[in-house]
């Protein structure tokens, strides 16, 4: 079942983003993570609209969307992924919201993978100044084949 988060969930979505992210970067530092937890805490959970999957009473996933349809967020527990769970929180946001962007790693090929097999397109490439790691921007449009509303006449 997904629902929307709850203030009662952040102590679980903060412990499962810690873990999450630092495995799925272990090209940058694990402090610096460690050192956003607060930030993440603090200011990233209160200001986003987040949805959790539950399962048996059991957050096994969550999507954090910011501004402007932005995912700041999207990460399953290492024990259960590979189950659908991830696709199902994208398909949940998808279908209410007409377009979504995020910025993932580079070196984060799984997740780049992931994106794109859900038709979300690489729009931009830059590096991250905090990390010095090279980050890609990417974006969904509905019914967008090129994933970018109208970026370039004849996209459909």
């Amino acid at each position: 079942m997904i629902r929307r988060a709850c203030t009662d969930d952040y102590t679980k979505i903060l412990s499962l983003w810690l873990k999450g992210t630092s495995a799925a970067h272990p090209f940058i530092k694990e402090d610096y993570w460690a050192n956003n937890q607060e930030m993440v805490k603090n200011q990233l959970l209160p200001q986003a609209q987040t949805y959790v999957f539950c399962d048996k009473h059991q957050i096994k996933g969550f999507i954090s969307l910011l501004e402007d349809n932005y995912i700041g967020a999207l990460f399953v527990d290492r024990r259960f992924q590979g189950r659908g769970i991830g696709r199902k929180l994208l398909e949940y946001v998808r279908r209410r919201r007409p377009n979504l962007s995020l910025k993932a790693y580079a070196q984060n090929e799984k997740a780049i993978g992931f994106y794109r097999h859900k038709g979300f397109k690489i729009l931009s490439e830059n590096m991250d100044n905090k990390t010095q790691a090279k980050e890609l921007f990417l974006v969904w449009n509905k019914g967008c084949l090129s994933g970018y509303a109208k970026r370039f006449p004849g996209d459909s």
